[in-house]
């Protein structure tokens, strides 16, 4: 198949190819994602995935990168319009937390390490700068001379990313009796103003 033998052959193939993996994530999981049926749903040959991306590792990674900037578009986004440093904090909790429950099969994939190529320098880059937000706004929000801002980012990161393994595993809801997800998001988000307030310290 070629662009001058069908007219339907995708202009963008690598985009095609990476819309056709999203959306097989989606249905199917990380598990359940082929190559084979990327390419079929993008409208290509079974050999174009790994044209452009090398092996499965490969698209994957791609997709993960895509997923980390989403994520970093989500979080600037939460406080475009915050000035308050505590309110910025919070926010950019309660959007970790919105972006993890809202898509947990991308979530799940960006930080499966065995299913992606974790050295590649694109997803490296791509997740550092999808939480440079967060580490500015931990140094505007952390209070006492004893609080390092690059360790409450990483604490914040932590809690926030605990909350939402801890609903989509069920292990919440086990404990608190809750019995919905939007009942254990909302008990996620009080516990991110907690955290907030916990690390801006008495004022």
């Amino acid at each position: 198949m070629s662009p001058s033998s069908d007219s339907a052959y995708p202009a963008d193939v690598r985009a095609a190819l990476l819309a056709s993996a999203r959306a097989e994530l989606l249905e199917n999981g990380v598990g359940g994602l082929s190559l084979r049926a990327i390419a079929g749903r993008a409208g290509v040959s079974r050999a174009t995935p790994k044209w452009h991306f090398g092996n499965r590792a490969g698209l994957l990674t791609a997709l993960a990168v895509e997923g980390f900037a989403q994520l970093g578009d989500a979080l600037a986004a939460a406080v475009a319009d915050v000035a308050d440093p505590a309110a910025r904090f919070t926010a950019l909790g309660h959007a970790y937390l919105d972006f993890g429950l809202g898509n947990p099969e991308l979530f799940d994939l960006m930080f499966r390490s065995a299913e992606l190529d974790r050295d590649a320098p694109e997803l490296v880059q791509a997740h550092r700068d999808s939480f440079a937000v967060l580490g500015d706004a931990a140094s505007a929000t952390a209070g006492g001379a004893a609080a390092d801002p690059a360790e409450v980012s990483l604490l914040a990161w932590a809690a926030a990313h605990g909350l939402v393994l801890l609903v989509q595993d069920r292990a919440l809801q086990s404990l608190t009796g809750l019995a919905t997800r939007e009942e254990l998001g909302a008990v996620a988000h009080r516990l991110a103003d907690t955290f907030t307030a916990l690390v801006q310290g008495p004022r």
